[in-house]
């Protein structure tokens, strides 16, 4: 069996619409009213026979409905074996919800889609999915064109980690996709059609309010990629303005070999209610970044030795983020993510 979970927030005629549609295809129904109010009670008794519905006592967010129907879906239907998550609003195409169950059952462990973003895309969709795709990329080393699709599917045995994920709003879909990361689960993709109901006016996403919310979820949850980093950088600034660049090809990698296992402590740490395997490739990536950094400090004390020292090193860092981003979308990601398929 193949459950579709649905969060609906202040839902309209489009979610009674979406659940016939989905009956008519053999799928089973939970939705979670996030807390609509009593206002749109006549909406969820229009679905109550054709679906199951529970109620949040109060709206806690798109990621706090979907924790809540995970945790409820094994009791509910003791016969799922996959779930898809996907919005009640209608942006989903049941034909869409359909190919990711057809992939589920042909053995998928996660399935992830990908919008094309063709035609009239709002403006806010587009440059917020760039930015998240680079901001994503360069943290993971997993490149994702669409990290923000709503439309995924589950093995349930995904659930009991699911659940574990911090984040209550948008933010807890972007973060679900860096827990999976660091499990090496393997994540396939499915490319699907941009769905935009009247500009997506339907969507309660706030573009700035949500965005930093997504940002501050993702940065913590990289924190410790984040804190080594700053680790790496005050010492080999602090050694190379103490020693000059003479010693930088000891120096550096040794920072950086620092850096690598506080990046692995608080990693360790901080995700240990999960099955965290992400040690070899933050290895891997931690090696490419501080041999960029020892051959480019190297270099510049060569050739350019009257730069100044603090400004030489950030230009090198500077300049690492889009060679990082491309290095891991065409080399990493298909090399050490082989789940993600097209």
């Amino acid at each position: 069996m193949v459950v579709v979970l649905l969060p609906a927030y202040k839902p309209d005629e489009e979610l009674v619409k979406l659940v016939d549609k989905l009956n008519k295809e053999s799928f089973s129904c939970l939705v979670v009213d996030d807390g609509s109010g009593e206002e749109y009670a006549p909406v969820f008794d229009k679905i109550k026979d054709r679906a199951e519905v529970i109620h949040a006592p109060v709206n806690g967010g798109k990621g706090s409905a979907l924790k809540l129907g995970m945790s409820h879906i094994r009791e509910l239907f003791p016969d799922c074996t996959h779930f898809i998550t996907a919005d009640s609003d209608g942006q989903h195409k049941v034909e869409d919800i359909i190919k990711v169950r057809d992939r589920l059952l042909e053995g998928a462990v996660m399935v992830l889609t990908e919008r094309d973003f063709k035609g009239n895309i709002p403006k806010r969709s587009m440059i917020g999915n760039i930015l998240s795709r680079w901001v994503y990329t360069i943290l993971t080393g997993h490149y994702l064109s669409d990290n923000q699709s709503g439309l995924r599917g589950f093995s349930v045995d995904n659930i009991d980690w699911l659940v574990q994920v911090s984040g209550e709003k948008y933010d807890y879909e972007i973060n679900m996709l860096y827990y999976a990361d660091c499990q090496h689960i393997p994540i396939e993709l499915i490319g699907v059609e941009s769905v935009y109901i009247d500009g997506n006016k339907s969507s309660h996403f706030s573009p700035i309010k949500d965005t930093l919310r997504i940002y501050r979820r993702l940065f913590t949850s990289a924190a410790g990629s984040i804190i080594a980093g700053l680790v790496a950088e005050i010492g080999i600034l602090f050694v190379t303005i103490t020693y000059g660049y003479r010693y930088c090809m000891i120096t550096v990698p040794v920072i950086g070999a620092v850096a690598f296992f506080i990046n692995l402590g608080v990693d360790a740490l901080k995700f240990q209610k999960i099955h965290y395997r992400d040690g070899g490739r933050t290895l891997l990536y931690a090696a490419f970044r501080y041999t960029y950094y020892t051959f480019s400090c190297f270099l510049t004390g060569l050739l350019l030795p009257q730069i100044p020292l603090i400004a030489a090193f950030n230009i090198f860092v500077f300049l690492a983020v889009p060679i990082r981003f491309y290095l891991y979308q065409f080399a990493f990601s298909r090399v050490f993510f082989k789940g993600t398929v097209k």
